[in-house]
């Protein structure tokens, strides 16, 4: 009997915060498609969602230094130049001829033609590329998880201007139920001065009591348009789309689960770390040799050539002439290396600073987690305390309304003044908006909860 009582107990429990749960998301749901048309509206996640696209270019670029590269070149040209050698005076033997005795100068001209197609491919770098990639590959997520951050202040700002409409709503309600009430007794009053039981003061206090009604009504009127001018430049939706959604202004209930720590900015955070950590291991492995391969097959083509070689000893100017000179296909293979043994400090600076940017974003990671969680308790704190005040402003206007049924039945019976009757009125009217602004600090409260968890926007669109 106790195991079934038990079971019964844990079952009704679990139900109960079930229920809450799906309580609060039945009614956050309700703002899904406005929410969803203010994140592709709004130009700060556009032009961050851009960025990240800018960073995926940018690893596409590291990972292309991976992959070979192939070059053509080709040139055309005509060269001149005069020559003067003087080579060690040579006697031969039998003649007693002797060979370039004194200064030998001459002429070189032709016309040259060249063209090649180089490759080279990097073998290892040291890893610099893989670890360069990988750091853009967090550096991507960072940056996607810090865009998401957004959603949750934007989806407050769109719930909140709803509440506050619904909130008019409210009060227009009053504002008509206060002015048939005020109706009723403007005719009850002209009859009865016209009776000579009532004097003209008497109505003319209503009648300026309707006034003040009125004057509210357009003010009311007034933050309407402004609140709907504000949510169509912040969802980017139609007048008529926004003046579809109507809801019931009531308090959100929120389940325990709703306070389960998931801000993108810890994760924006943890991300970046890994970001710096791959960063920091590309520039320690700066100081390893690179070592590539390479190929080339080019093609060379001096035509035209004259040569010319004056004062030749018994011969005169000698000149030669050549109607090519051609080199082709000529092939090159091979692998390189390319090591930066010194560079001054630099290297040892780039180690150092990307040391310094991987603790600073710990301390910043620290630091956030640090004021979230002190968020997290404040914004429970403030959503108990709005469920507590809720309860008491209900209270307070039940009190209210039954003074003002009261008040009235005593003016009608002439046991009170038309002042006391319209006192009554106005603390029930005063009551009845702190209630009604009350659910919206709650309903704010509630929404504040689920924004400093990070659930704000899952909650609504799951």
């Amino acid at each position: 009997m106790k195991k079934n009582t038990l079971l019964v107990t844990v079952g009704l429990c679990l139900c109960s915060t079930l229920n809450d749960s799906l309580f609060a998301q039945e009614q956050l749901n309700l703002f899904s498609s406005p929410v969803e048309s203010a994140i592709r509206h709004n130009k700060s996640i556009q032009n961050a969602n851009l960025e990240n696209k800018k960073v995926a270019l940018d690893r596409e670029d590291v990972r292309g230094k991976l992959l070979p590269k192939v070059s053509m070149n080709a040139l055309y040209g005509y060269v001149n130049t005069g020559l003067d050698v003087d080579l060690p005076t040579q006697q031969l033997p039998i003649t007693g001829i002797n060979l370039f005795e004194g200064t030998t100068k001459g002429n070189v001209s032709s016309q040259v033609f060249a063209t090649g197609v180089t490759a080279t491919q990097v073998i290892f770098s040291g890893l610099q590329i893989t670890n360069g990639q990988k750091a853009l590959e967090q550096k991507q997520k960072a940056l996607s998880l810090m865009t998401e951050a957004g959603y949750d202040q934007l989806a407050q700002e769109v719930i909140t201007s709803f509440d506050q409409l619904m909130l008019l709503k409210e009060v227009d309600v009053l504002i008509n139920d206060s002015e048939k009430r005020l109706n009723k007794e403007h005719l009850k009053v002209v009859k009865a001065i016209e009776n000579g039981v009532a004097i003209p003061y008497d109505r003319d206090k209503i009648k300026l009591a309707m006034l003040e009604l009125e004057s509210k009504r357009a003010e009311i009127q007034s933050n309407r348009e402004l609140l709907y001018y504000k949510l169509e430049e912040l969802t980017g939706l139609p007048m008529e789309e926004l003046q579809a959604v109507s809801y019931p202004l009531q308090e959100i209930l929120l389940a325990e689960d709703a306070t389960a720590m998931n801000r993108k900015e810890i994760e924006t955070l943890e991300t970046s770390q890994k970001a710096y950590e791959f960063a920091l291991k590309k520039e320690k492995g700066a100081q390893l040799p690179m070592l590539f391969a390479f190929g080339n097959i080019s093609y060379l083509n001096a035509f035209d050539s004259k040569l010319t070689i004056k004062d030749v000893p018994q011969l005169g100017d000698l000149k030669l002439q050549s109607n090519h000179f051609q080199m082709a296909p000529t092939f090159a293979v091979g692998v390189g290396m390319k090591w930066n043994i010194f560079e001054g400090k630099s290297h040892k600076a780039a180690v150092e600073k990307a040391k310094l940017d991987l603790e600073i974003n710990n301390n910043k990671l620290e630091d956030t987690k640090e004021k979230l969680s002190l968020l997290q308790r404040k914004t429970k704190s403030d959503y108990e305390l709005a469920m507590k005040k809720i309860s008491v402003n209900q209270q307070q206007m039940t009190i209210a309304k039954n003074n003002m049924y009261l008040a009235s039945r005593q003016f009608e019976e002439g046991l009170q003044d038309v002042t006391e009757r319209l006192e009554a009125e106005n603390e029930y009217y005063k009551q009845s908006l702190n209630y009604y602004n009350q659910i919206l600090s709650q309903r704010t409260a509630a929404t504040e909860v689920l924004k400093s968890n990070g659930n704000l926007y899952q909650t609504i669109s799951r």
